[in-house]
């Protein structure tokens, strides 16, 4: 082989190994992508630990029997609490209420939030975050929801008596859903949330009368609580309340119990298969896994 020829097959492979190294370094620096969303909505690297935080609480709690079954129509997820509700009644005609710079970092913790909810994308599931009508002084609460949109269909149609009196029926968006119940009067409020969150009539029926007769004796009324067990506790989680003289039974109570069980132990039995070495759980992957297996997931 010739000089030039051994010189030119030198540089050829200067070349190509420099092109190989260019493409390898764009690769790395380009930013990444943590996965996609069932329906084909993309999750930056950057938004993972917040999506990711969300849907473990979800699942730890009992949002799992909204995720992955539809014990529970509607599961609040987690409540927000931000500085930013108008504690002035003199101030109620003004339009200047929040600074940026004194309120900058909550708003955009808000909008981190909000953003994040948004990318959230899995069959016939919704998270919304609708602010408490009622503020703590200067706090305004923002309770993360998430919605069952079949069932809370269902609901809307079985429940027509009640919830028809907002202009509420099948197919009204969950946000429009929970915003009307959040803002309506405090005993429609309390049996629009008893409703959504899956507890039986009985119970829903006891929780009003029991506030009314409160509010009349000025004393909590005796109660008893049925309670079911989440990943994260035995109790006070998944929980309604009834009457003393009450005695549970099979066909509302111990179904329900029994349902959430297998919701639970199916759970139990996937989530160390999702475990960061921070002991944090993958939860999107692993939502994300169940549905590619199972598109229904919920098992009848």
């Amino acid at each position: 082989m010739t000089g030039y020829m051994k010189k030119y097959n030198y540089t050829a492979f200067l070349l190509i190994l420099l092109l190989a190294l260019s493409c390898k370094s764009k690769q790395q620096t380009a930013a990444p992508v943590y996965q996609i969303g069932i329906g084909g909505s993309i999750i930056g690297y950057q938004e993972q630990p917040l999506i990711d935080s969300i849907l473990q609480t979800a699942l730890d709690y009992e949002a799992l029997y909204t995720l992955l079954d539809d014990i529970k129509p509607m599961s609040s997820v987690k409540l927000y609490r931000f500085p930013l509700a108008n504690p002035d009644s003199a101030r109620q005609t003004s339009a200047n209420i929040v600074d940026r710079e004194k309120h900058g970092r909550h708003l955009d913790r808000l909008y981190a939030v909000q953003q994040a909810v948004n990318r959230i994308d899995f069959p016939d599931l919704k998270f919304v975050l609708v602010p408490y009508k009622s503020a703590q002084d200067s706090f305004r609460i923002v309770q993360l929801s998430v919605v069952r949109i079949s069932s809370l269909d269902s609901l809307l149609q079985a429940k027509e008596a009640f919830f028809g009196q907002f202009g509420l029926v099948p197919g009204a968006d969950p946000a429009t859903v929970v915003s009307t119940i959040e803002n309506a009067g405090r005993y429609e409020r309390n049996r629009g949330y008893g409703y959504l969150f899956g507890y039986p009539d009985y119970a829903v029926d006891f929780f009003i009368e029991a506030a009314v007769e409160s509010a009349k004796a000025k004393k909590i009324l005796p109660r008893k609580f049925f309670q079911i067990p989440v990943y994260a506790r035995e109790a006070g989680s998944f929980t309604y309340a009834y009457p003393e003289d009450h005695t549970p039974t099979a066909a509302i109570d111990s179904t329900i119990y029994y349902r959430s069980g297998k919701v639970l132990e199916k759970y139990k039995n996937i989530r160390n298969n999702y475990l960061n070495a921070d002991s944090t759980v993958r939860a999107y992957q692993l939502l994300q896994d169940m549905y590619k297996q199972s598109p229904s997931i919920i098992d009848k």
